[in-house]
């Protein structure tokens, strides 16, 4: 048994080397693991390991310690008929500009994030999020956002894309909506904002059809744990996403980064 490893295109873009990507199972083999890393560490200088449940702090992976930097709920919500009416402070965001007060948003929102959380990518922490919310606005990462927009202010952010998937079992196509940054502004918290933007998510996903949207959250952010629970999400899995920095890869000026050939 092995573990595909798959490439992040736009992650690694973003950082300028190859970033792959492997999903393992509650109950993984680590002879299969590490076969599979073996194969696949002269392609990717970072591959991310998502172990679909609560892992240890680290794992150790041919000698190469490989920490975990991110503890993930995932959420789902079932969209029904019964939406609130839209608080009158939230709007739909048009503009093909994005505002400073969006970019800072964006940046509060990835506070808990791995990419801050590793010291190998944190120097590049809020461009990646400045960067995401640009690409939010030019609708290349987001269908729709939505902000609390009060006193010449936006104080509170949510963007929604409807992602697609083919049903392994039925092999329908299944669409949900995927909130990807949300944050609301730290001075302006446990005033009902979050709650707003969610409503204003499930009537996106009302008007179009879409019967469920999730969210991704930290197991530390107690506050987003509660609200979503409050609003009706329910978590549909966890998991433990790892850092394998792979060995033998330099930096060449001229090239940018190479994998050098290893003893092992």
């Amino acid at each position: 048994m092995t573990y595909p490893v798959s490439l992040i295109e736009w992650d690694s873009r973003f950082f300028g080397f190859p970033i792959g990507t492997v999903d393992i199972p509650s109950g993984y083999s680590q002879e299969s693991l590490e076969h599979s890393l073996q194969n696949a560490r002269k392609r990717f200088r970072l591959i991310c390991i998502n172990l679909h449940e609560n892992g240890p702090e680290k794992l150790v992976i041919q000698d190469v310690p490989s920490p975990c930097y991110d503890r993930k709920i995932v959420f789902k919500k079932l969209i029904d008929n019964n939406i609130p009416p839209i608080d009158p402070h939230v709007r739909s965001y048009t503009s093909s500009f994005c505002s400073p007060m969006l970019e800072r948003l964006a940046i509060q929102s990835g506070t808990m994030t791995r990419f801050k959380n590793d010291p190998e990518l944190s120097t590049h922490y809020e461009r990646l999020f400045l960067t995401w919310i640009n690409y939010a606005v030019t609708k290349e990462l987001a269908d729709s956002i939505w902000t609390w927009y009060e006193e010449g202010q936006h104080i509170g952010l949510a963007t929604i894309r409807c992602a697609k998937r083919v049903h392994p079992e039925t092999g329908q196509i299944e669409r949900e909506g995927r909130i990807g940054l949300f944050a609301v502004d730290s001075k302006h918290r446990h005033r009902g904002i979050g709650t707003g933007l969610f409503d204003a998510c499930d009537f996106w996903c009302s008007s179009l059809g879409i019967p469920s949207s999730t969210i991704v959250t930290q197991q530390d952010n107690d506050a987003m744990i509660t609200l979503c629970k409050k609003i009706g999400f329910e978590i549909k899995r966890e998991e433990s996403v790892y850092h394998y920095w792979s060995p033998g890869w330099v930096y060449d000026v001229h090239q940018g980064w190479l994998c050098r050939k290893t003893t092992s």
